[in-house]
């Protein structure tokens, strides 16, 4: 499980690049649902995004959060051609176009062979810059738990879970990082190891928890969160949780 769970971390790039990334193809996209999770910055700041669109022309549903405060705000909106209107409930407003690169040069652009969305964040007098690139799609409307083939507990369980890790490694308070961790932890890198138990954990700690690492567990994101094989990943699949607790670490 370690191994499939390191591959998929390792390789959820060029994964979701093969699903979302533009092709030389001039088909028309898949009827139906599909609903993309989206990342990316207002600004300079943070944002994720999920996006509930029909045969990847017409937007159905949506919402976004600033990773500061983790809070969904809901959209509302319309697609005109390759242009998408939002609003959401304060007023504020994106004019949002589909971007992708060379490769669908002459091809009309759909949700289905573009990269992301760029535009702009108008409230009032103050407009901001927008680029938002698609991570995560699947077939289908919003799921009610996304977490469920995990565990039986809430989102807002899971999520507080893995939030717990995150800011008790970056502030260093190792006693609540190891509390929140699913023993045993498996440890990818140059040297892969087992972590067995808290003691452990303690024991190596600075081996473990390098400066690079807790960049990259600052910048994570425990919220809406990837999931595969019944673990759930944050960054570039730099930690995966199980129903307990971390799991995996991929080391920097």
């Amino acid at each position: 499980m370690a191994f499939a769970i390191k591959a998929a971390a390792v390789g959820v790039a060029a994964t979701l690049a093969l699903a979302l990334a533009p092709n030389a193809r001039a088909e028309d996209p898949p009827k139906g649902l599909s609903t993309f999770g989206i990342s990316g910055k207002i600004g300079t700041y943070p944002v994720g995004m999920q996006l509930t669109v029909r045969d990847h022309r017409d937007f159905v549903s949506g919402h976004y959060f600033y990773v500061k405060t983790l809070t969904d705000i809901p959209l509302t909106g319309r697609m005109d051609g390759d242009i998408l209107t939002l609003r959401e409930p304060s007023g504020g407003a994106f004019r949002l176009h589909l971007v992708s690169n060379a490769s669908t040069r002459g091809q009309t652009l759909t949700f289905y062979n573009s990269t992301g969305l760029a535009g702009t964040w108008t409230q009032g007098v103050r407009t901001l810059p927008v680029e938002i690139g698609f991570s995560t799609s699947y077939d289908g409307p919003p799921r009610a738990r996304r977490y469920e083939e995990m565990t039986d507990e809430p989102d807002a369980v899971v999520e507080a879970r893995a939030a717990k890790f995150l800011k008790a490694a970056v502030r260093g308070d190792r006693a609540a990082a190891a509390d929140a961790v699913s023993y045993p932890l498996r440890v990818n890198g140059d040297r892969p190891k087992t972590i067995r138990n808290k003691t452990e954990l303690l024991t190596q700690w600075n081996s473990i928890f390098t400066p690079a690492l807790l960049v990259a567990l600052r910048d994570a994101v425990p919220h809406e969160m990837f999931v595969r094989q019944g673990m759930a990943m944050v960054g570039d699949g730099v930690v995966w949780f199980d129903a307990k607790g971390a799991k995996v670490i991929n080391g920097r």
